[in-house]
């Protein structure tokens, strides 16, 4: 199987009528608390907390 470029999927989902979602490793994109958990994160220089969200 040919890996496809980021340029070649999004002219497929073009293509297709979709909407296009960028892979980093192959996976979906997550956020830090996705991957962290609730913590600290650097934004704008300075550090904000992430709360949790009741889901």
């Amino acid at each position: 199987m040919t890996k496809l470029t980021r340029k070649q999927r999004r002219q497929i989902a073009r293509d297709n009528n979709e909407v296009f979602s960028p892979q980093y490793n192959g996976n979906a994109p997550v956020t830090y608390a996705e991957f962290h958990g609730v913590g600290n994160e650097r934004f704008n220089n300075k550090y904000v907390t992430i709360a949790e969200v009741a889901q």
